[in-house]
């Protein structure tokens, strides 16, 4: 029996992809949800409400979502004040709001539907689909358009890096203990 594997690379706009181990590659359907909202409460909800949809309409067997970083990184942001500038030890701001993210689409994946799901770190996803994990000189847009030109060799249609990187997501998932625990009941 075949299993549907759906890959997430959530953001602000997440890129997603319907993958079906055994199937020929070009089969891959990808896509995009925009999460909308004055701030990250209305976003987790809009991406949320749009998963449930997603998922009413074609359920998958399994959903791999790249895990947000674990570590929230402080650095050094100067602000200029009326008396001048001023140093403030700050955080991404994005971090805070992807894990958010990423939770809304548990609650509804695996609280709602109860769908099996396992976190990937980006490391473990590229080393599966790229062939290499953590690689010098790698920058974010680097790692972006490897995705995409890997998409276009295997023959995968993707609209742009998100969907390419979900397709990633997705293949990982296969490899997954819980992936393949849920094929075997």
């Amino acid at each position: 029996m075949s299993r549907i594997i759906l890959g997430l690379d959530i953001a602000t706009v997440t890129g997603f992809a319907w993958y079906e181990p055994g199937s020929s590659l070009s089969s891959i359907k990808t896509g995009l949800i925009k999460a909308v909202g004055e701030n990250a409460e209305e976003k987790a909800e809009s991406l949320g409400r749009q998963l449930r949809d997603m998922i009413k309409g074609n359920r998958p067997d399994f959903v791999a979502i790249e895990q947000p970083m674990r570590n929230v990184v402080s650095f050094k942001k100067t602000r200029q004040t009326l008396t001048g500038p001023v140093d403030e030890q700050t955080i991404n701001p994005n971090a805070l709001q992807l894990e958010g993210l990423v939770c809304a689409a548990v609650a509804i994946i695996g609280g709602g539907y109860g769908i099996p799901w396992e976190t990937i770190p980006s490391s473990t996803w590229r080393k599966h689909f790229l062939g290499m994990g953590r690689s010098p000189g790698f920058d974010r847009a680097m790692w972006k358009r490897t995705a995409v030109e890997r998409c276009r060799v295997l023959k995968i249609d993707v609209k742009n890096a998100d969907a390419a990187e979900a397709v990633g997501i997705a293949m990982a998932g296969e490899a997954c203990q819980r992936f393949k625990m849920a094929r075997a009941a």
